[in-house]
């Protein structure tokens, strides 16, 4: 009886639908609001009996309010309590260690554990994938260059553009105070693709002009002008662009576009001068660097025949005098 009755105080009774004609309302038997707003309304409720013969739901029960949580949260079968909280530094993985060094102090009882939340742990494998998908985008993109170079030497000096970016990139966030989240290293992602192309651009003129007579350094210099305008305005519309979702609110699953945009306006900016001022000389370099290492293993391959030529001449030497 006790159990009816403070269910009924409590949640009331659902009723069958009502049928208003042309739809159906859902209908509920409690209690009014002021009759069930305090512990005072509910110790009155009577429990069996008439109205003026039944006892009081006070006479037979003790009250008093206990503090429960209004969810019970499991995850692997194990009940959950989470702490969340706002970190608004700047040194994030400082501020990390040191809450992992003040919980692991804690004298938690027996079948307890700690961990983060899914999304940090997530953000930590999100890093080690991304850095997998670069490695992975760097390998493709110099297989694609040395295809079309048919050389090794030079596709590895245009990879050094991707470097160039880096600098450009860093003053971008750094001026207009944007973290390097994942959007940032998306663009990083996507500067690998872009910046290499002014490098095939400018490395392909100048191995034209050397094939047609002209001096290595005087192709640089004249591949450098007669690429500038090209490899300026390639940069200059793409980053163009990119100025309404750098300067827009745009997002997607809780992530704002615009360091993205950021990322990838300034890797331009940088890569594109230091393509034309750095590259070409850089690209020389590793060239006589490839250059003299091939010589150093043409030079090694001949030492054992000349060594089995001069041991045959001897043999045939030593037969003759015995002759």
């Amino acid at each position: 009886d006790v159990t009816e009755v403070v269910g009924f105080a409590l949640g009331g009774v659902r009723l069958p639908r009502f049928n208003a004609g042309d739809r159906e309302v859902d209908t509920w038997l409690a209690l009014r609001l002021e009759d069930r707003s305090n512990i005072a309304d509910l110790s009155a409720i009577r429990i069996g009996g008439e109205e003026d013969r039944g006892i009081l739901l006070g006479d037979v029960a003790n009250f008093k309010v206990v503090e429960r949580a209004q969810a019970i949260d499991r995850e692997n079968r194990k009940v959950r309590v989470a702490v969340r909280g706002t970190f608004e530094g700047e040194d994030w993985d400082a501020a990390r260690a040191e809450i992992e060094g003040l919980v692991e102090t804690l004298a938690l009882p027996a079948g307890y554990s700690w961990s983060w939340n899914d999304r940090i742990i997530e953000q930590d494998t999100q890093g080690q994938q991304m850095g997998i998908n670069m490695l992975l985008a760097i390998l493709l993109v110099y297989l694609v260059m040395a295809s079309l170079f048919e050389s090794l030497a030079q596709p590895f000096a245009i990879l050094f553009s991707i470097p160039f970016a880096l600098p450009g990139v860093a003053w971008m966030l750094g001026l207009t105070g944007t973290p390097f989240n994942l959007m940032s290293q998306i663009g990083i992602l996507i500067l690998m693709g872009i910046v290499v192309n002014n490098g095939i651009v400018l490395l392909d003129h100048m191995n034209q002009l050397r094939q047609n007579g002209l001096d290595k350094h005087a192709a640089v210099i004249q591949a450098g002008r007669d690429r500038m305008r090209a490899i300026l305005m390639t940069a200059s519309t793409t980053i163009i662009g990119l100025l309404p979702l750098a300067l827009g609110g745009s997002k997607a699953g809780g992530l704002f576009y615009y360091p993205l945009a950021l990322t990838v306006m300034g890797g331009l900016i940088s890569s594109a001068f230091l393509t034309l001022l750095v590259l070409p000389y850089l690209a020389l370099r590793v060239e006589a660097i490839s250059s003299w290492m091939r010589n150093v293993w043409l030079r090694s391959g001949r030492k054992p025949k000349t060594l089995a030529k001069a041991v045959a001449a001897t043999a045939v030497v030593s037969e003759t005098s015995s002759n």
